[in-house]
């Protein structure tokens, strides 16, 4: 009998071990990248209440924002704004999709087509966007201009404001993502005309750092024409839209290709079913190599910023690259803790690879929490985390509609305080982002209104949401029915 029980302890251990290691993936659907969306989501919106506060532009919340509540919550600050993550989530999803659907019979042609349609009508959507919901910003063009858009600046101001030409150009979450759509949508087209095999993906890999590395080089290279014709005379500065793409801050293509190449890897990989060991083995080599690049460019960054004059920043200042990579350089290296996160046009190369290590060693870490635990603890899985993926089946009518209502609860606190809104136009400082715990409180405030107000949505089916608008829209042009609103 003791021997007997010795055998079923060790049956056990095996069968333990083999069930976090060695079981493939299952499920029509990755939990980690509906939880990576809802992380990614809540983010930004806890970002917004910490980086505009109560009616802040960038300008003014860097200079009047306590350092020490920026530095407690900088690694929000970094993750939520960062282009590259919500353009690789995304893209892992729409080809983890795709490639199943082609799977299941259906041709290249109708698995691509969900993806280019829904990114094209995203392109459209961010142009409304920018004209009428986006927060306020800084002028790309003319230092200390605030770019308003119509609604959250005329609550603000208690007036109708009238957007600018600029606002088209403005970069965002939306056009992010159809962007990144479009792209992974063409190499995916290339990709599916052969059989995959295992080389494509070290292909991918090496074509992911090549654009991380140079990232900031492809957009200086569109950022120059995009600059001139905006300041050419109408009709030749409307060709300065389609170039804001290419261009215009951080979520231009450029700035997110290397998330978007390695949303297809992933992508690619998790469709071929791989256990965990198999995960692990595959992303590991990854995260190390991103994780000495990133540490890398900082030092060379140190170096080429901070250092004292060599022959070598001599020889580059002359060229005019010194000047390039100081210009989007994160002023944390030089001091200024707020400029590490906002203020620069394109990622720099230190924060692609930040956010490429990001991914290999966060994605994998939650596979193993969510997706790797046992298929008969699925739900009890689910019910755990259902406020956060809550929050990753909305996250694109929470994008649009944060900042209005964000605003309208602000506005509504000072006037109840009998606090002035301050002038967004002049730096100074509020009441309500000079004190830390009041800031906590209304950001936990904000973030809790939003649970409720998902909860809520969610026994309606999330009806007339704008991820409902856009599966209703896009239904009679699709060839393959949309899951977009399934959590399972």
């Amino acid at each position: 009998a003791f021997f007997l029980r010795q055998t079923t302890v060790t049956e056990y251990k095996i069968m333990k071990n083999t069930k976090m290691t060695d079981i493939s993936l299952t499920g029509n659907r990755i939990i980690a990248i509906d939880f990576f969306r809802g992380l990614a989501i809540l983010g930004v919106v806890l970002t917004h209440c910490l980086i505009y506060g109560v009616f802040y532009t960038i300008d003014n919340a860097l200079s009047t924002v306590p350092p020490g509540l920026l530095a407690v919550f900088s690694p929000i600050v970094l993750i939520s704004p960062m282009a590259g993550l919500f353009a690789f989530i995304s893209v892992v999803a729409n080809t983890f999709t795709a490639l199943r659907r082609k799977d299941n019979g259906h041709s290249s042609a109708s698995v691509i087509q969900p993806i280019v349609l829904t990114s094209l009508v995203l392109i459209l959507l961010h142009f409304v966007f920018s004209t009428l919901f986006k927060c306020s910003s800084g002028s790309m063009f003319t230092p200390g201009v605030t770019i308003n858009t119509i609604v959250p600046a005329s609550i603000r101001q208690s007036q109708l404001i009238l957007p600018q030409f600029e606002n088209l150009l403005y970069m965002d979450a939306l056009s992010m993502i159809g962007i990144s759509g479009l792209t992974s949508a063409a190499v995916l087209a290339f990709l599916l005309k052969k059989p995959f095999s295992t080389h494509k993906l070290t292909a991918l890999t090496a074509i992911g750092f090549i654009a991380a590395l140079l990232s900031p080089f492809l957009w200086y290279l569109f950022w120059k024409p995009f600059r001139f014709f905006y300041f050419c005379a109408y009709p030749l500065s409307l060709l300065s839209i389609p170039l804001s793409l290419f261009a215009a801050r951080m979520q231009c293509l450029p700035g997110i290709l290397p998330f978007t190449i390695f949303g297809v890897w992933f992508g690619f990989f998790l469709h071929s079913r791989p256990t965990y060991r198999e995960v692990k083995k595959k992303t590991f080599p990854i995260a190390v190599a991103s994780t000495v690049l990133f540490c890398f460019f900082v030092g060379v960054k140190l170096f080429l910023i901070l250092g004292n004059e060599t022959h070598t920043v001599g020889f580059l200042s002359r060229i005019g690259l010194l000047s390039l990579l100081a210009e989007n350089t994160p002023g944390i290296l030089t001091g200024n803790i707020g400029n590490a996160f906002l203020d620069y046009k394109s990622l720099p190369v230190e924060f692609q690879f930040f956010g490429i290590a990001l991914i290999f060693w966060g994605f994998p870490l939650l596979m193993k929490q969510f997706d790797y635990d046992g298929e008969d603890k699925r739900e009890k899985r689910i019910s755990r985390i259902r406020p956060v993926l809550r929050f990753g089946t909305l996250s694109l009518t929470i994008c649009v509609f944060e900042t209005p209502v964000h605003t309208v609860f602000a506005k509504g606190l000072h006037a109840l305080s009998g606090i002035p809104v301050p002038d967004i136009n002049r730096i100074q400082p509020d009441f309500f982002m000079t004190h830390p715990l009041i800031w906590i409180a209304y950001a936990a405030f904000i973030i809790l209104l939003w649970v409720g107000i998902l909860k809520l949505w969610e026994k309606q089916n999330y009806r007339l949401s704008l991820e409902w608008l856009l599966v209703k829209a896009t239904a009679p042009l699709r060839k393959i029915k949309s899951e977009k609103l399934s959590v399972r």
